[in-house]
């Protein structure tokens, strides 16, 4: 099992891309940085832990940047664990009692822990103490350090109810706005030393969708088609030629995005999303998590009790 414990002092060395290491460097949501500054200014005023805190929303948000963010604000130790590392409730008592005092436990798709384990987080959470079940069938009761659990999930409706009533702060990340994804797109470019106008901007910001991975994630291709063709600066021809090379359309609707839609308009009737995947030529999951979400916020396609229809 692979625990990554990270010094705040090396997180700006693990970082060489454009990863903001400060809440001033994360752009958007204010608010959510505004309350995790103020739970950390009362934690070291306090001089005791934060409380445990749960992320959602999809991938690509930000939660992970933003659990190390806290980390490096608050100079504490962070120790960052994936959900498949955990598949027993000794592994996570293991890791419980590893924890020194303040520490953040982070996990990632905390949706997919099995309940047993979550049964013993329940009490570690509120108590900071664990039941050991002994071989004679008796239990005892081993306190640990006090800690701050940060859980991300990309489906906070998967949890139960009992475990999302121990977070006292729960984010739901939001959109990214027109104004704050130019303001991004411009962050990155800048980073990746690429020169452009301003004007440039909106059209760039029209062809991705509102994800900050997805638009740093752009910004990477640009920097890339740039660079293949020994060029420096991003002009408006330039850019047309990039939009057209990336095959990308408004919204960030790519090829298969477009097949999709092909699909259900060659049906002309309601499709499930296996039925779409067959003819895809990919698997259901990838559909429902890859090409669908963003078909959704567009309103492309509707979910209804009969399968996927085109708006």
């Amino acid at each position: 099992m692979e625990i990554k414990k990270i010094s705040t002092e090396k997180l700006i060395d693990l970082n060489k891309h454009p990863r903001p290491n400060s809440f001033e460097e994360f752009i958007w949501q204010e608010h959510i940085k505004w309350v995790l500054k103020t739970a950390i200014k009362s934690a070291q005023k306090r001089d005791s832990h934060m409380w445990h805190i749960l992320f959602s929303w999809p991938s690509g948000f930000g939660k992970t940047t933003i659990a190390h963010i806290i980390s490096k604000q608050w100079n504490i130790w962070i120790k960052a664990v994936t959900w498949y590392a955990i598949s027993k409730p000794s592994e996570i008592v293991s890791i419980l009692n590893s924890l020194e005092s303040w520490d953040i436990l982070f996990i990632d798709e905390i949706h997919r822990l099995k309940p047993n384990i979550e049964e013993v987080l329940y009490i570690a959470m509120e108590d900071f103490v664990i039941d050991m079940v002994m071989p004679e069938w008796w239990s005892v009761r081993i306190p640990i350090n006090p800690f701050t659990l940060i859980w991300a999930t990309t489906k906070s409706e998967s949890l139960s109810q009992p475990i999302k009533n121990r977070f006292i702060y729960n984010f739901h990340f939001m959109d990214y706005s027109p104004e704050e994804k130019k303001i991004l797109i411009k962050k990155y470019l800048t980073e990746y030393k690429i020169n452009f106008d301003d004007t440039i901007l909106s059209h760039i910001s029209s062809k991705v969708d509102a994800v900050p991975r997805e638009i740093h994630n752009m910004c990477i291709k640009i920097r890339d088609f740039l660079v293949s063709r020994n060029e420096k600066t991003l002009d408006e021809n330039l850019r047309n030629q990039f939009i057209l090379h990336s095959k990308i359309d408004d919204g960030g609707i790519t090829p298969l995005h477009k097949k999709y839609l092909e699909i259900l308009k060659k049906a002309d009737r309601p499709m499930w999303s296996k039925a779409i995947a067959v003819q895809l030529g990919i698997n259901e999951k990838a559909v429902e998590e890859d090409v669908e979400p963003l078909l959704l916020k567009l309103w492309k396609i509707e979910k209804t009790a009969w399968g996927r229809v085109i708006i």
